[in-house]
């Protein structure tokens, strides 16, 4: 009886009626025998459909009857994501895994939640494990892609996110696969297509010197992509996304002055994360004359999510909402613009994103390049981040000055004194996955260029041990002895972490994905960074940002021209102990008077941005 009832239920879902394929199947539930195969596969459709009451049910049964069946253990460390449990997640994935050591479900899961607990090593453990029994459990290689990119090891984890699209395409495969390449090593532009550039083409953003914007960047190396060939990929990849059915969105008849733009910000990191940092300064600083804002937030929430709230009374939490009811939830509010503050990154909804849910749909903050979709209307930056000529974006849209703003830092200690004799310490405290090989060897060719130097890193990924090895072996075989490198675990809370910045005395930019929360914050507790432009966005927000504070041209600039003259700038500063102390007690002015903290001005650039946007679209 119970393979004639699971039977049924494939004939169901064969003709795509997931409903009648669930109410044949809980014919099975306190059935004597038991049924175990139509229970699983009930909770398995109970849990797809989010119905978490019916899963439980079956799975209680279904454990009564096999106690020991790894794949029911499996589903119960499924069960326990939906509910945000993930101390019972773990519990249940390792029963699993004891059971089956291969079992494809509980290995995904665990290594998941293992990454987000920061225990990267025994998260690539679990699932190089799990790998070695079954190499073609695509769920656990995309999960170890994630977990090698948390740890620094942004070209294995794009290798595995290939292999997942290339034999299991999926969103996720398809988001993940998009993002990695950001963090791929770039081929140097062409030199003489940069050159037919006419003068007035390359000097329109008025931030930095012509010489400077068109920054030679370093040599290519193993899976580097010119930002062209990105740009493709992301195009080619998001074109496989399904569009929702929806009615063409109808003209909102916005007019200026008429009423105040309607604009949603679409994101899952509304909290404290750097995408709710830096929406800070506009929902703070927008006049609602002009713009009257509606969050639609996706993630789980914090205290900074309820600041926000509290600065943007209109507020849609999404959570455990399906794409169709949020892209209602859109028209119901007569929203003119969408700005995405997602794009390819966790959280996201490709399925929304690629659908045309309002009349315009921008990119801005959480994805630094086009994400591709044919509904993608343009990709905020500035003249730095989006020179002239880019092939980070097929539309791109310029604010005045930078696109960052820094956030308030009311709660900052205070900027604290180095000695200018000593041998410096270089610092970054960027994302691990940042660290790409140009990266490390770059940073291993500063310190041997300062004698005496050390180097200090802290990440997330450096709560973990394991990682910690990882990353000083990669340092060692980039020619950097083990003793003058620093990795220090995770500091969570906020002046805690940025005390750390008194132990620095020059941030070293990573490439080709920028800081930017790290670059403002280092320069707000006095620290200068040295930073080489890249050719695509993400390679430029170190531009933007030094080139707005007035630090991007001239004898004092911190921006390198090629790797060289990155090297030469650190050693220079290096060796001028006088200069470090005075960049040191005055950065925060410099800042200050750039107007890199002028909320206000920054919200009124971008509102008569999104009003442009608005009018053209």
């Amino acid at each position: 009886m119970d393979a004639q009832t699971v039977e049924q239920a494939h004939t169901l879902l064969r003709r795509g009626d997931v409903a009648g394929a669930i109410g044949r199947l809980q014919a099975a539930l306190g059935a004597t025998p038991p049924q175990p195969q139509s229970l699983k596969l009930l909770a398995r459709l109970a849990l797809r459909e989010q119905q978490s009451a019916l899963a439980g049910r079956a799975l209680e049964q279904a454990l009564a009857a096999l106690p020991d069946d790894a794949e029911i253990h499996a589903l119960l460390a499924a069960a326990a994501r939906i509910a945000g449990d993930a101390d019972a997640l773990v519990t249940a994935a390792r029963r699993a895994l004891a059971l089956d050591a291969g079992e494809p479900l509980a290995a995904a899961l665990l290594t998941e939640t293992l990454r987000d607990r920061l225990q990267l090593g025994e998260a690539l453990a679990v699932a190089d494990a799990c790998l070695a029994r079954r190499p073609q459990d695509w769920g656990t290689r995309l999960a170890r892609a994630d977990a090698l990119q948390f740890a620094g090891e942004a070209e294995s984890a794009a290798a595995d996110a290939r292999q997942t699209l290339e034999h299991a395409p999926s969103l996720q495969a398809i988001t993940f696969a998009c993002q990695s390449l950001l963090y791929l090593d770039e081929h140097a532009p062409d030199e003489r297509a940069r050159d037919e550039r006419t003068s007035d083409e390359r000097s329109q953003g008025g931030l930095v010197p012509d010489e400077i914007v068109r920054a030679q960047t370093y040599p290519s190396g193993p899976g580097a992509m010119p930002a062209a060939a990105v740009l493709a990929r992301h195009c080619e990849l998001a074109s496989r996304v399904p569009a929702l059915r929806l009615p063409p969105p109808t003209m909102s008849g916005w007019r200026p002055g008429q009423r105040p733009l309607r604009v949603a910000l679409l994101s899952a990191d509304l909290r404290r994360h750097p995408v709710g940092l830096f929406v800070e300064p506009l929902l703070a600083g927008w006049d609602r004359r002009r713009i009257a804002p509606i969050c639609y937030s996706d993630g789980r929430p914090d205290a900074t999510t309820a600041r926000l709230r509290g600065l943007c009374p209109q507020w849609r939490d999404l959570h455990g909402l399906p794409d169709e009811a949020v892209a209602r939830q859109l028209r119901d509010d007569g929203v003119d613009i969408l700005l995405d503050l997602g794009g390819h990154t966790h959280g996201s909804r490709p399925r929304l994103l690629a659908s045309r849910c309002v009349a315009v749909q921008l990119g801005w903050l959480g994805y630094l390049f086009d994400t591709g979709y044919a509904s993608c209307d343009g990709v905020i930056g500035d003249a730095a981040t989006l020179p002239d000529g880019t092939a980070s974006a097929r539309r791109p849209w310029r604010l005045p000055g930078s696109l960052l703003c820094l956030p308030p830092m009311q709660d900052a200690p205070q900027v604290t004194a180095r000695p200018s004799a000593a041998a410096p310490t270089f610092g970054s405290f960027s994302h691990l996955a940042k660290l790409s090989p140009h990266t490390v060897a770059l940073w291993a060719r500063v310190l041997d260029a300062v004698p005496g130097s050390r180097l200090l890193l802290c990440a997330l990924g450096l709560a973990d041990a394991s990682i910690r090895e990882r990353i000083r072996a990669r340092f060692t075989a980039a020619g950097l002895d083990p003793a003058r490198l620093e990795l220090r675990p995770p500091v969570l809370d906020p002046h805690a972490f940025l005390s750390q910045y008194g132990d620095v005395d020059i941030a070293l930019d990573p490439l080709p994905f920028n800081g930017g929360t790290t670059t403002l914050q280092a320069l707000w507790q006095g620290v200068p960074v040295i930073t080489l432009p890249g050719e695509r966005m993400a390679a430029r927000t170190g531009l933007s940002i030094l080139g707005t504070a007035g630090l991007g041209s001239g004898p004092g600039s911190l921006v390198a021209r090629d790797a060289d003259d990155y090297v030469r700038l650190a050693a220079d500063l290096a060796a001028d102990g006088d200069r470090r102390v005075r960049l040191r007690g005055s950065m925060r002015a410099r800042l200050l008077d750039s107007g890199l903290a002028d909320g206000r001005r920054f919200a009124d650039g971008f509102a008569t941005l999104l009003e442009s946007a608005a009018a053209t679209g």
